[in-house]
Formats: C-alpha cells, sequence, structure tokens
C-alpha cells in the first residue's frame, strides 16, 4: 500500500516570521547601500565639541578676525576619530595672533586650517593645512612656508588679487590666481618676475620650482631662471599678442602622455613665437608646443 505525506502546512505564526525575515533582509540591503552611499559621498555627521566651540569663541575675539567658519564632523563607516575644520578670513594685522592662538590653543585634536588673509593693499591670500599631530598643539597649523613674510611680499607684488599660496606634493610652490576671470598673462609677469624672491621669502627648498598660475597662464620657475621667463612672456604678448601660455610641467596627463607647452596667439605669429621659445634657454625651450587660435 502506498502512502502519500500530507503537504507540510505553515501556521499563520510561521508565515508571519518568514515576512519578517525577508523584510529585515530587505533593510539590511538597503541599510548597506545607504551606508555606501555616504562613504562615497564622504557625507559628514556632526559631532559637536564644546573644547571647538571655546577655540572657535577665542578666535572670534582677536581683533582682526572677521569671520569663522568651523565643522566637527565624523564619516561612515566607522563614525569615529572626529576631523576638525576652522576657516577664518582676517585682517593681516590679525595674522600673528591668530597662529599664535591656535599654537597655544587647549584643544585636544588635530584642526585643518584654512585662512583667507587680507592685506593693505586689497590683496587675498589663502592657504590651506592638514591636521598635524607633530607640530607644539593639536591644532597648530603647518602651512609648509613662512606664512607671515609670504602674505607681505604678495601684498607688494600682488595688490587686489586674490592668490592661493600652497606647497604641492612634488615639493613645489604655488601661487595661483584662478579667480580672476579677466586675469591676462601680462598681469601675471610680475609674479613670476619675482619667482625667486617669493621662494626665499617663503623659506621652502631653495632647489623648488614655483609655479605661477592663473586663468590664461600657467609658468613653471626654475631657481635662478625668475628674469628670464619674464622676458620671454613680455616678448610673447608685447610682440605677438599671445593671450594665453601653459607650461607643459604645469601638471596634468595629456591623452598621448606628452608634455606640451600651450599658446594661443594669431596663426600668423606661430613661427615666431616658437623661434622665440626656443632661444630663451628656458626647460621648456626644448618642448614640444601646441599652438591654439583664438
Amino acid at each position: 500500500m502506498t502512502t502519500t505525506a500530507a503537504p507540510r502546512r505553515l501556521s499563520r505564526a510561521g508565515i508571519v516570521g518568514i515576512a519578517v525575515g525577508a523584510v529585515a533582509l530587505i533593510g539590511i540591503g538597503v541599510g548597506g547601500l545607504v551606508l555606501f552611499g555616504w562613504m562615497v559621498d564622504e557625507t559628514h555627521f556632526d559631532r559637536p565639541s564644546a573644547e571647538f566651540d571655546a577655540l572657535e569663541t577665542e578666535v572670534l575675539a582677536l581683533p582682526g578676525v572677521e569671520t569663522v567658519e568651523k565643522e566637527r564632523w565624523v564619516e561612515a563607516p566607522t563614525f569615529a576619530n572626529p576631523t576638525s575644520s576652522m576657516r577664518v578670513t582676517l585682517d593681516r594685522a590679525a595674522l600673528p595672533s591668530l597662529l599664535d592662538t591656535a599654537c597655544s590653543s587647549g584643544y585636544p585634536d588635530p584642526v585643518m586650517w584654512g585662512l583667507a588673509v587680507r592685506t593693505p593693499s586689497d590683496a587675498e591670500v589663502s592657504v590651506f593645512a592638514d591636521p598635524v599631530t607633530s607640530a607644539p598643539s593639536p591644532g597648530c597649523p603647518d602651512f609648509g612656508l613662512d606664512l607671515v613674510a609670504t602674505v607681505d611680499a604678495l601684498d607688494a607684488l600682488a595688490p587686489g588679487r586674490s592668490i592661493q599660496a600652497a606647497i604641492w606634493e612634488n615639493g613645489r610652490l604655488s601661487f595661483s590666481d584662478l579667480f580672476d576671470v579677466g586675469s591676462d598673462v601680462a598681469g601675471m609677469v610680475p609674479l613670476v618676475e619675482a619667482a625667486d624672491e617669493l621662494r626665499r621669502t617663503a623659506g621652502v627648498d631653495p632647489d623648488a620650482e614655483v609655479e605661477i598660475s592663473g586663468p590664461m597662464l600657467t609658468a613653471v620657475v626654475a631657481p635662478g631662471d625668475a628674469s628670464a621667463y619674464a622676458a620671454l612672456l613680455r616678448t610673447l604678448v608685447d610682440d605677438y599678442g599671445v593671450t594665453t601660455f601653459w607650461d607643459g610641467a604645469g601638471g596634468g596627463t595629456p591623452i598621448d602622455g606628452v608634455a606640451k607647452t600651450q599658446v594661443r596667439c594669431d596663426p600668423e605669429d606661430a613661427a615666431a613665437v616658437e623661434t622665440a621659445i626656443r632661444a630663451s634657454g628656458l626647460p621648456l625651450a626644448d618642448a614640444p608646443i601646441l599652438f591654439r587660435e583664438d
């Protein structure tokens, strides 16, 4: 005699349990996607601190400090080790006091600093420093250069301009005016001519290159080449009407892997421009040249 087992019946409780489990799995999946999204977007989750608030109050109280923007946060997936950031807009006269306050602060965590220093000639010099732990205080910024002396030099050389000063990973000292879309090559030549002076003033490696850049110019100046580089640019602008000039050593990877000096000028002047560049004796004299038409 053949017997057939009766089909197993699920209880109402069992059905509910399966449904709850499925919802839980979906929830875990959705939660994982949300967490991944937070990681990709580097979403900030605020972690306020009374000590950081106190540092903000101390900085705001300094004469000549205009604004302070601060943030203290954690990120996915660890939600640990808060990052502290403080950005300050201030007058040149307040700069020494601000640096002293940052380095003597009792705030226990490293701080990412961003400063926008307004000078008597209406220049604005911006600098940024990553958190450091080896300074006298965790909040003490290390901008990699003599900031006070550099600000004073740019006050004289770049009145009315917004200049970002930085030390790149390759050790290059950089001065960038990327906000003035009306800035032309001729207006940047004084900074190029002062590149050797700026290197000494900043107190960086004497063998470091100096990059001067703006919307229409990138010039990478080797030690001792400042006068020759400035003379070349004046010739190109005054004699041949060059409107843009980008030194191929200024960074970026071309599609073909070959760094090129890029120039925009009248095609009729291209041959004369190339001759002037080749005769300059500068490191870029032997580099390929790409001409772009106005």
